[in-house]
């Protein structure tokens, strides 16, 4: 198993509030990781330390062999770390292909005619092939979502970070973008997905991670975790006594 993130002991406080307190784990090259908890659990804290957007207190992180403290977050993109945001922020005055361009010409750093080859590459793989001159304000929220992912693929990610990008949808839009993921899986991107559509995760990923308090409580085979009674309790509110 060649392990492709390494997260050691990583701490982060906001004053008296411990949003990540000492948590480990580590990703292997092809895996996919997915990761539950309670609202204000730390759950994107996690992946604003994973990409440079907050310092951690203490503990390290490691890409690939590489030791993520010295890089911004430009840096870590370039190395191959790719983000989804819960909220979509298009730029909303560019069209769809010119917002997939940014992340291939910057996150790539690709030449401008390769960058306009994956663009089209990756607008066709995520369904916005007939949307590439559209304005990016004006999409539905499927496509807001569809164009967040397409964007962070375009920076050609070992790693893609999916932050609820499920929220929202319709029940057959769900079903549309598992398919979606599991085609990204397929090419060989490895993937952390936080999301509360539980039954989304399922479909996906190898291993599932609660966090509790920006703890770790829990991990394992998706469905041993979530049968756990501590999980029951914590997450799903069920009183397991």
């Amino acid at each position: 198993m060649t392990v492709l993130l390494d997260v050691n002991s990583v701490d982060k406080s906001y004053g008296s509030l411990h949003v990540t307190q000492h948590l480990s784990f580590s990703l292997a090259e092809g895996e996919a990781l997915g990761v539950i908890g309670p609202n204000g659990a730390g759950k994107t804290t996690l992946f604003n330390l994973i990409t440079g957007d907050v310092k951690p207190d203490g503990g390290s992180l490691c890409f690939a062999g590489t030791p993520l403290d010295t890089h911004p977050p430009s840096g870590r993109c370039r190395l191959g770390i790719g983000r989804t945001y819960q909220i979509p922020h298009p730029f909303t005055g560019m069209t769809v292909f010119e917002n997939v361009l940014v992340g291939a010409a910057f996150g790539a750093d690709i030449s401008e005619s390769a960058a306009n080859r994956v663009a089209i590459d990756i607008l066709d793989r995520c369904g916005l092939i007939d949307k590439a001159n559209q304005l990016a304000g004006s999409l539905t929220l499927l496509d807001r979502k569809r164009l967040e992912l397409a964007r962070a693929l375009a920076s050609g990610p070992r790693l893609l970070l999916l932050d609820e990008i499920a929220g929202g949808l319709t029940e057959h839009e769900v079903h549309d973008l598992i398919a979606l993921i599991k085609e990204i899986r397929e090419s060989g991107v490895s993937l952390i997905w936080i999301e509360h559509i539980v039954h989304a995760l399922m479909a996906v990923v190898d291993r599932l991670m609660v966090i509790n308090f920006g703890a770790l409580l829990r991990e394992g085979a998706p469905r041993a975790v979530m049968d756990s009674p501590d999980v029951k309790e914590i997450y799903m509110g069920i009183d397991v006594e």
